[in-house]
């Protein structure tokens, strides 16, 4: 191999480097002009202070006593993982740095998470789609207003944590669609599964990136005429269902902001899972086989109508209160 064929061989990856080197060089640019404990974002102060409790005591505590006076804040209707990667994140560097701060991992924590994401998402596209295309969408990442300022140094809230674990959750499970080896395929769709249970105890709206894969797999589900990958379909819903639903009082019993928490992030791929399970028992091992076998396009249609029309019903007669709880 040749100079030339060695400098093309790199050539994606030294592409990659330097755009992510410019959306860092970016988002720090404004540093030197944030005063020293300061951040540029009003919610950085909340998660800083959390992550200070955290560090402290290794855990928050039931209830903010600084809020909602006189009865304070009910952390567990909150989603509070940000606050703890933060902490323990300083923890893991002052391993080896012994001088970083707190509030230095806070201050740079959005652009870390951005970095990763946007490397993570640009590296699928480059597998999938080719240079071209992977450069295009990360340039336009990098450099794009909106996405700057709310992932540059001192916003500091967790709009980039969640982009990182969104683009982590969708990209793994779209690596175990094609991984054609069991065991690679087990192991990606547990790291969706895990990355999606991280954004659910993070983010509220968490749904919007597990929506993209509940759209995949429906997609798949009506274009097929048998069930394929159920069972790690199977797994990776108990992966984070079971899990959050246990983990977080905001996902048994949601109020205000919560409230409708379990119906919009759990449900669904409950539902699809559902779905998909009936329909692999009817055109397998019911007693009408024969008469459901020929039409399980038309099956997986009618069962996906049916569950989105209990969907709108739902939306329907809870509408009054998405005023006061989204």
């Amino acid at each position: 191999m040749n100079t030339l064929q060695k400098i093309l061989c790199f050539s994606p990856w030294l592409l990659l480097c330097v755009i992510l080197l410019v959306a860092f060089w970016i988002r720090i640019q404004g540093v030197p002009n944030i005063p020293e404990g300061q951040f540029t974002g009003n919610d950085a102060y909340l998660y800083y202070w959390q992550a200070q409790i955290v560090s402290e005591n290794g855990w928050l505590p039931a209830r903010d006593m600084h809020r909602w006076l006189p009865f304070g804040r009910d952390l567990g209707q909150t989603l509070n993982a940000y606050s703890y990667a933060i902490a323990y994140m300083h923890k893991v560097i002052t391993l080896i740095f012994r001088n970083v701060s707190l509030y230095q991992v806070a201050l740079f924590a959005p652009v870390v998470c951005f970095l990763l994401g946007l490397g993570i998402l640009c590296f699928f596209l480059y597998r999938n789609f080719g240079l071209l295309f992977s450069s295009i969408v990360g340039v336009l990442l990098a450099t794009l207003p909106g996405i700057v300022e709310r992932s540059a140094a001192g916003f500091s809230d967790r709009d980039s944590w969640c982009l990182m674990l969104g683009i982590l959750a969708v990209t793994t499970y779209l690596t175990s669609l094609q991984t054609q080896r069991p065991r690679s395929r087990l192991l990606w769709t547990l790291a969706s599964g895990f990355t999606v249970f991280l954004g659910g105890i993070s983010w509220e709206g968490f749904g919007v990136f597990l929506s993209i894969i509940l759209c995949v797999e429906l997609w798949r589900f009506l274009t097929s005429e048998k069930e394929e990958r159920l069972r790690l379909y199977l797994l990776w819903v108990c992966t984070f269902v079971p899990t959050l639903y246990l983990a977080s009082p905001a996902y048994r019993s949601g109020e205000g902001f919560t409230t409708h928490l379990f119906a919009f992030v759990l449900m669904p791929p409950l539902v699809l899972l559902g779905i998909r399970a009936l329909r692999h028992v009817l055109i397998t091992k019911s007693s009408l086989v024969n008469t459901f076998r020929p039409h399980a396009r038309n099956l997986s249609l009618g069962l996906t109508l049916a569950s989105f029309a209990l969907a709108l019903g739902y939306v329907l007669m809870q509408f009054d209160t998405f005023v006061i709880t989204t």
